[in-house]
């Protein structure tokens, strides 16, 4: 059991905000012709948007033409709950997990088109947490014991099954509790209504320091090593309807993922302004890689990972994600 920042230097943190944010905010683009001006996002508030945080930051979309609304996901919500959204109109674009969207493509329940990847996982990004002094020390103590993930068969649920299979325990040797959601992950481990938690940056950080947490496992391990974990999405219907908005929205976004990409002092700054992250915190972040546009091979992984651990319907094992990404 370890603490998941041990050892980073805060001095090369401090040079790194020193430095500032060197992405500057022009665009050497010619504006398309928008359909619609005015593009409402449903994101998660996780470390996985920073490349959306820091186009809008930067001005980026400004310089597309479009007027970006970035609304967060609220905790006791999750990527279906954005999805339903979008699907009756609330929202234009949403940023959520992959396992969620397949599910609700082979569903029929929303015809989604994936239009960027926002994350995919690197050290310490996602981590399985207990309290601190917590007598589960290995991960093979977990048998038998209560796992939370903040929603019912998606990309947490995923990645602690892989942990736990790799450790010869079988999912169905620990218990699930569905209904956590991340902010209150520090109350349930210290109340024992939860044993162990899944977490993402950065609600991990924030709990290890607020709170004393402290990560048991790693989630960037094993066949979960660089997983995909987040992207954009808009309907069928609404790529359709608005090609020379979604095109310009794309274009933006894919320099702010550069740029979140390869200056972390702009990570930080953008985490602190829209996640109200403290600077001290920001400054230890763990972060992921941010990709630009998308990349059919690696999502496929994440439809493999589903049919090895049961949350893909045997009927849909021939399921190609590329019939989501258009490519």
């Amino acid at each position: 059991m370890k603490f998941r920042h041990a050892g980073v230097a805060s001095t090369a943190a401090i040079i790194m905000l020193a430095a500032g944010c060197s992405s500057g905010s022009g665009s050497n683009n010619a504006r398309l012709n928008v359909e619609k001006t005015n593009v409402v996002v449903d994101a998660f508030p996780a470390i996985d948007s920073a490349g959306l945080y820091i186009a809008q930051m930067d001005g980026l979309f400004a310089d597309q033409g479009l007027h970006v609304t970035i609304e967060p996901i609220q905790a006791t919500q999750t990527t279906q709950t954005e999805i339903n959204g979008q699907v009756n109109g609330s929202y234009d674009i949403t940023a959520g997990d992959y396992v969620t969207y397949i599910n609700n493509e082979l569903a029929g329940t929303a015809k989604l088109r994936i239009v960027a990847e926002a994350s995919f996982l690197q050290p310490n990004v996602l981590a399985l947490l207990v309290r601190g002094g917590s007598p589960i020390e290995t991960i093979s103590q977990l048998k038998n014991k209560i796992i939370s993930v903040n929603a019912p068969d998606d990309i947490g649920t995923l990645l602690v099954d892989s942990l736990l299979v790799e450790h010869g325990i079988s999912p169905g040797q620990v218990r699930f509790n569905n209904g956590v959601a991340f902010p209150a992950v520090a109350q349930n481990l210290d109340t024992n209504a939860i044993n162990a938690a899944f977490a993402p940056e950065p609600f991990a950080s924030l709990d290890e320091e607020s709170a004393g947490l402290e990560e048991l496992a790693d989630l960037d391990q094993g066949s979960t090593q660089d997983f995909p974990i987040e992207g954009y999405a808009v309907t069928q219907a609404w790529a359709a309807k608005y090609p020379n908005t979604l095109e310009a929205f794309t274009r933006a976004l894919a320099q702010g993922q550069q740029i979140a990409d390869t200056d972390r002092a702009a990570v930080e700054l953008a985490v602190e302004k829209y996640l109200q992250i403290p600077p001290a915190t920001a400054a230890f972040l763990s972060l992921p890689s941010f990709p630009t546009g998308v990349d059919a091979v690696r999502l496929q992984r994440v439809v493999s990972a589903m049919l090895r651990f049961g949350l893909l319907p045997g009927k849909d094992a021939s399921f190609k994600i590329q019939s989501m990404t258009g490519g």
